[in-house]
């Protein structure tokens, strides 16, 4: 009885051992089947990347030879591919090397900083001029000072060749509408605790250096460009808007393709709300579409997962929202 439990023990010790071999081959087979596919995986992300990359650097080569009034919407399209490649990085990074990823990173930072030097070159935010005044001759009485002059140096008048729109205020509230501004670039630069109103059909607005500010504009034809606003509220259509390094800001927003946002934080939307005289003529002037509005599709180019939202902005709800502005206009 004792010779045949040993050889019991040897069999199962046998079995035991080949099982375990069958399975060592079989996990061998897996790793190496796995690094099959993972190295497929990463040859095609390779070339795709690469292809991808090829073509915003066209898009970009091209950027000198197109005319002004295209640039905005070209630029545009440079800014969504880079973003939809960012996220194809991002998607990828399950498989990706961390010295491919790193490699990817540069490439990207890369375009991105030779796009926005080739916008800022092709397409500088208008600023609000000054052209000296010719001197009086003394022999003349001189005449006071008229409302487009202004002494910002000296004690000097100048003449103000303005630019549309509106910069260095304090505690004013600022008004434009109609042909003033109908299909032209508007400007709000530099504005303190003031409240703004575009209610007409721009063509562009900028909107740089805003603090503690109340923004209301009809629908815009192209893009609003915000930059450096903090504790603003904006009430804004357009067909895109681009937010650059701007916090505590609440956006009403209308807006036909998507919003993108850089360098932002404590950003909060809600749907556009703004009711004026002639709202409905100027959407139709401006070509946007009433029944299309992206406005919670924000691209946060400081947030690549796809699988999480990004923290740097999100929705009004509840009280925060305000639907009637007339006690605040």
């Amino acid at each position: 009885m004792e010779v045949m439990e040993g050889g019991i023990d040897k069999i199962s010790l046998i079995t035991k051992r080949d099982v375990e071999r069958k399975l060592g081959l079989q996990k061998r087979k897996e790793d190496r089947n796995n690094l099959s596919a993972d190295n497929e995986k990463l040859g095609f992300f390779e070339e795709t990347f690469t292809n991808k990359r090829l073509d915003i650097e066209n898009l970009l080569e091209r950027s000198n030879h197109l005319e002004k009034t295209m640039l905005p919407d070209h630029f545009n399209t440079i800014s969504k591919e880079i973003l939809l490649l960012q996220k194809y990085v991002a998607s990828s990074n399950i498989f990706l090397r961390s010295y491919d990823i790193k490699k990817c990173q540069e490439s990207l930072q890369e375009l991105t900083v030779k796009s926005k030097e080739l916008e800022d070159e092709l397409l500088p935010k208008r600023k609000f001029g000054f052209k000296n005044k010719t001197k009086p001759n003394p022999q003349k009485k001189k005449q006071p000072n008229s409302k487009d002059e202004v002494d910002f140096h000296s004690k000097s008048a100048v003449t103000t060749k303005y630019l549309c729109g509106f910069t260095n205020k304090t505690g004013e509230t600022l008004v434009m509408s109609g042909n003033d501004i109908y299909k032209k670039d508007v400007t709000a630069e530099n504005l303190n605790n003031c409240k703004i109103k575009f209610l007409g059909c721009p063509s562009t607005l900028h909107l740089n250096h805003l603090k503690d500010c109340y923004v209301f504009s009809g629908p815009v034809s192209t893009s609003i460009f915000a930059d450096n606003c903090s504790n603003c509220t904006l009430v804004i259509a357009c067909q895109q808007l681009r937010l650059h390094s701007s916090k505590n800001v609440n956006i009403y927003l209308h807006v036909t393709s998507r919003a993108i946002m850089e360098d932002c934080h404590d950003i909060f939307l809600a749907p556009y709300n703004l009711k004026y005289d002639n709202l409905d003529k100027d959407f139709q002037e401006s070509g946007l579409d009433r029944s299309t509005n992206n406005w919670k599709c924000i691209d946060d180019f400081n947030w690549l997962n796809i699988e999480k939202p990004s923290p740097n902005w999100s929705l009004l709800k509840g009280k925060d929202v305000v639907d009637v502005w007339d006690n605040i206009i």
